[in-house]
């Protein structure tokens, strides 16, 4: 038996509904007097309730291709002058901007990836990118023609609005959510996070380590070979830079990998013990399990302690998350006291299934007390 969440929160309809679709239509009808705004917000409309988020926004497209001129350029003309006005330049980070702006641009990646329209499309993404991110539209474009798009991407590292530089890196992130794979060469997306690694704008130093995590999925000894060099170069602010490193890090830290916790000040052998440990033998779902402990320091050191829970799957076997714990620099014969709750809840992410899990106390990648514990519905 599989006990599954409950969903009723839909981001789809607050991200595409009649009032966004009219904001859309009203910009483009301010700029082109033969646009039917009208016809147009009712064509879109008649399809939504049938459609998934992602199918909406390709299905605004179709729609625009019927009321928009035929001639690529003389629609492209139209969106970009239809695009609000740029986001706040002032502003240094979560400045996300209105979902429905992603249209124009996928407009100009469904019907402007072509040679002959290459470069006026890139020019007309980046103006996009500046009212929301066109990191999506500029995939396909560095999959038919890498070298120019990255040319491109290349140019938009030392652009001076936030938005365009985060661009270049959100764009060409190895595992983008939501968005297609495209096969770059490693090197290349680090020589591109080379040139914004050393940004002053939280926005795209985020979206660098964002990158690196991503990379760290394929080549883990790359992102830690990159960031020490970056350490050496010296051009970012030091606290920018750990807290990238940090970032960057955080799937290898969560697998306890040992380039990385020695990089980020861990001990890959820490000096430890652990005592009285207890725990929820007996979970009943909704509730909460427990995990206690007493954890003693041996020596002055870094301690990255988790949970890893192993959860039990449909098959039999058992599907492994960690969960932070605590971080702490610790002396010498200190003590932590643990006391980590976990609820046992379904999500839309896990469906959880009654038998036995497993709970276990990792630090510093060193692993202690496996514990078994029941499940019941």
């Amino acid at each position: 038996m599989s006990i599954k969440a409950e969903t009723s929160f839909s981001l789809k309809d607050q991200l595409f509904n009649a009032n966004t679709v009219a904001i859309l239509a009203a910009n483009i009808a301010q700029v082109d007097g033969t646009f039917a705004a009208d016809d147009f917000q009712r064509e879109a409309m008649r399809r939504f309730a049938e459609l998934e988020l992602k199918a909406r926004i390709q299905w605004l497209v179709e729609c625009l291709a019927k009321y928009l001129p035929g001639d690529f350029i003389a629609a492209k003309d139209i969106l970009l002058k239809a695009l609000p006005a740029p986001l706040d330049p002032a502003r240094n980070d979560d400045d996300f901007g209105q979902f429905i702006w992603i249209v124009p641009g996928e407009y100009v990646a469904k019907f402007g990836c072509t040679q002959e329209y290459l470069q006026v499309s890139l020019n007309f993404l980046r103006e996009a990118t500046m009212r929301f991110s066109s990191e999506n539209a500029i995939r396909g474009f560095l999959s038919e023609y890498t070298q120019e798009t990255m040319a491109f991407m290349r140019k938009c590292t030392t652009d001076n609005n936030y938005h365009v530089r985060r661009w270049a890196s959100e764009g060409t992130r190895p595992f983008l959510p939501w968005s297609p794979r495209v096969n770059l060469p490693l090197a290349d997306i680090v020589g591109l996070l080379d040139l914004l690694h050393a940004d002053q704008t939280r926005y795209v130093t985020r979206s660098v380590a964002n990158s690196l995590n991503d990379l760290a999925k394929i080549d883990a000894a790359l992102v830690v070979e990159t960031l020490t060099r970056w350490r050496k170069l010296a051009v970012q602010d030091v606290r920018e830079l750990e807290w990238m490193t940090t970032h960057a890090l955080r799937t290898l830290l969560k697998a306890a990998d040992p380039a990385a916790l020695v990089l980020t000040g861990y001990p890959v052998k820490p000096k430890f013990s652990v005592s009285g440990i207890k725990i929820t033998e007996k979970v009943v779902l909704h509730q909460h399990f427990n995990w206690r402990c007493t954890i003693t320091s041996k020596s002055t050191q870094k301690l990255k302690i988790v949970l890893r829970i192993y959860f039990l799957k449909a098959n039999g076997s058992h599907s492994v998350k960690v969960f932070a714990v605590k971080d702490a620099s610790v002396a010498c014969g200190e003590r932590i006291a643990i006391d980590k709750r976990l609820p046992f809840k379904p999500i839309t992410t896990r469906v959880l299934y009654p038998g036995t899990h497993y709970a276990e106390l990792v630090v510093n990648g060193v692993r202690r007390g496996k514990r078994p514990f029941e499940l019941l519905a």
